[in-house]
């Protein structure tokens, strides 16, 4: 009778599980961000104190079957906070010392297409055509939480918005990634809600060559066979014109993390990210490195760590022939469930020769469908 009873409750669950899909189907996944900052103290002139934005990226894959999908991610963000437009310097993503900032400010919020690709992917592999983010590197990912600014920092050497194609070996605890692409200078780089033009750059910009451009990383898990310990290795190549005082850009980047259990509930967690660019944007001469060392601790649902992040670049034909940027931060997070959490962060930053100490706040909600 036992078992009978177990049969029956049993059987329609396995029977749901095991029910094939329907295609053409459409899932994805968005995450939202309110971020607030307060500067509390700078020698900068003319940075008003308060800051906050709203931030989304929403994510929507049209599954055609099992193998083949067009998958798409927008992202929504204010184009005078967070922005790829800078001219003086045109990877860096935020100035946190800026003169431009507000408390919720809407007026430059650019609604735009961060991915739009045809992808086809089996057990074996992932190769994709279109709009994508290139891989290179880690330590920018916000699903790290180290913190509220670091990410914003790092976000300086992720490659976005090319055009091309990819493909990925998918190994057993691994994966292994090749890109040839250039900067999307089409429609596509344009928004809606604030109109943040469409992306322009001659020749001497790095990866507005057609097809010269590359990138290729690897990153997985148990590095040399050793449990838990996080890796990623990376290289990219990106083509420019030969103009005066141009150059191909080239970089690399190495990183690690290990995941230590103390216990069931708590973990330290070390990771470290070193990246090395020479001709940084296409500009011969102009070299960069990033170094990004982090300490997090997490126990139940609650997270702290420490971080230090730095950004040297050498430009010998500038006036300014050297920046040396950093940033300390001290951060606190706790989960409310697993799609809602909020970080607090506090963080003395110096940044084209300026200081200042800033303390931030962001909530964010993550939802799955």
């Amino acid at each position: 009778m036992k078992r009978l009873f177990l049969f029956l409750v049993l059987t329609p669950s396995l029977l749901r599980a095991e029910a094939p899909k329907q295609f053409p189907n459409i899932s994805g996944n968005a995450m939202f961000q309110v971020q607030v900052d307060r500067v509390i103290s700078t020698n900068a002139n003319q940075v008003p104190d308060n800051n906050g934005f709203v931030y989304a990226e929403p994510n929507f894959s049209l599954n055609f079957d099992r193998n083949w999908s067009a998958k798409t991610q927008w992202r929504l963000q204010p184009n005078n906070i967070l922005t790829t437009r800078n001219t003086t310097y045109p990877e860096r993503y935020r100035n946190f010392l800026q003169s431009d900032r507000s408390l919720i400010n809407t007026g430059e919020t650019a609604l735009f297409v961060e991915e739009l690709k045809v992808n086809y992917e089996n057990d074996d592999l992932r190769a994709f055509v279109g709009k994508f983010d290139p891989t290179f590197g880690t330590a920018w990912r916000k699903s790290k939480r180290i913190g509220v600014f670091a990410a914003q920092f790092n976000e300086d050497y992720n490659l976005r918005e090319k055009l091309g194609a990819g493909v990925t070996a998918l190994l057993e605890g691994s994966q292994i990634t090749f890109n040839t692409f250039f900067n999307d200078r089409t429609g596509l780089s344009n928004s809606v809600i604030y109109d943040r033009g469409q992306a322009g750059g001659g020749p001497g910009i790095a990866g507005n060559t057609n097809f010269s451009s590359y990138s290729f990383s690897m990153e997985g898990k148990n590095f040399i066979g050793v449990e838990n310990w996080f890796y990623n290795f990376g290289y990219r190549s990106l083509g420019v014109s030969k103009i005066q005082n141009r150059a191909r850009e080239t970089g690399i980047v190495i990183g690690s993390e290990y995941l230590y259990k103390i216990s069931r509930d708590s973990s330290l967690i070390p990771l470290v990210e070193l990246v090395s660019i020479n001709n940084f944007t296409g500009e011969k001469k102009r070299d960069a490195h990033y170094t990004t060392i982090a300490l997090i601790g997490k126990y139940s649902s609650w997270t702290a760590s420490t971080s230090f992040v730095s950004r040297i670049i050498s430009q010998n034909q500038r006036a300014n022939s050297r920046m040396n940027d950093r940033q300390i931060q001290f951060s606190i997070g706790y989960k409310f469930t697993d799609n809602l959490t909020i970080d607090i962060s506090r963080a003395n930053v110096r940044e084209d020769g300026k200081n200042g100490a800033l303390i931030g706040t962001t909530i964010s909600y993550f939802y799955k469908f």
